[in-house]
């Protein structure tokens, strides 16, 4: 386990915090409250990432707010991902093509990061910005380790044993051969799924709190309620419905970035939801084909998943991950 640093992660926090609410500010006061921190904590990083640029403190409400030098930074590190020039103008496309907020993300370690959006913001998803990370644990990994061929799915599992899938693999089969069969994952909108936004971000999946190792073990007790697969999608109904993802694929075959249209409505009739679908899917096809890449479900009858199951899984392509420890920043492909 890698040895923190408790004023390292006050920092981080201080930052994180300020991203979520990037135009409102915060005081000093309200960053202490909501880091339980003191004041003197408080004012002594402030004072340090004002002065270095990285915050920017407004005279008359005396608020704090993220600074100029964070820009260079921000541009920097964007150019780590090479596919992320790609897949922006796909992302204003599903803005203006369904009226909904589009985002992207990415596995970094062993985080999900979301690396951009775009379009409306509302109540409830104004807290999915830029920079905000999520645990790749089961079970909120799911949305990129359902793309993997059986045996990387298992080595995921592996990876982590601190949340146990045992009793949800029935689902988790369903899941991953909706995922293959129609190219998106449709993630149901419930108290637990947007409660679970709030605090899983920023998590790490080997050092777990007892807060979110409870809300992981109700996640995964819940996960049949989580997501909708095939036999869940019929005409006439109305969805619940908070993502709707679909991965692009690098030239190896695995997942690279994660498009998603942020939906977060409790009434989506299905031929509305099944567009959705198709459009976020038709736009992570673009990125891969542009970037070179592959979709290795596509183009063949894919395999049903046999995750759990004694017998091996036959036929179709397997695209492979490095073992977990080797694991590194997507934007492999070429721009």
């Amino acid at each position: 386990m890698e040895r923190q640093s408790p004023p390292t992660e006050r920092v981080i926090g201080l930052l994180d915090l300020l991203a979520r609410e990037p135009a409102e500010g915060l005081s000093l006061s309200e960053l202490a409250r909501r880091l339980d921190i003191s004041k003197a904590t408080g004012l002594g990083i402030a004072g340090a990432l004002t002065r270095a640029g990285y915050l920017v403190r407004a005279e008359d409400t005396k608020t704090y707010t993220l600074g100029p030098a964070l820009i260079g930074l921000g541009r920097a590190a964007s150019e780590a991902f090479s596919s992320l020039a790609l897949v922006r103008p796909e992302l204003r496309r599903l803005n203006q093509e369904v009226g909904l907020a589009a985002s992207v993300a990415t596995l970094v370690g062993d985080k999900i990061v979301l690396l951009d959006r775009t379009g409306p913001q509302g109540e409830l998803d104004r807290m999915l910005q830029p920079g905000q990370r999520y645990p790749y644990t089961p079970p909120s990994g799911l949305v990129l380790a359902a793309w993997l061929s059986d045996d990387a799915i298992a080595q995921w599992l592996a990876d982590y044993p601190e949340v146990s899938m045992d009793a949800s693999l029935e689902h988790l089969r369903a899941l991953v051969d909706t995922a293959r069969e129609r190219g998106y994952i449709v993630e149901r909108m419930s108290d637990v799924s947007v409660g679970a936004l709030t605090l899983l971000a920023g998590l790490d999946g080997h050092d777990i709190s007892a807060p979110a190792a409870d809300a992981l073990a109700n996640m995964v007790s819940n996960l049949a309620g989580r997501h909708y697969v095939a036999r869940h999608l019929r005409p006439g109904r109305d969805y619940a419905v908070t993502f709707v993802t679909s991965p692009s694929f690098d030239a190896e075959g695995r997942p690279d970035l994660l498009l998603g249209l942020l939906v977060f409505r409790s009434h989506v009739p299905y031929d509305e939801l099944i567009g959705y679908g198709a459009a976020v899917h038709a736009a992570a096809a673009r990125v891969t084909a542009q970037a070179g890449g592959r979709n290795p479900w596509d183009g063949q009858r894919a395999p049903k998943c046999r995750v759990g199951l004694n017998a091996s899984p036959r036929g179709g392509t397997k695209p492979e991950i490095a073992p977990r420890a080797t694991r590194r920043a997507s934007g492999r492909t070429a721009s």
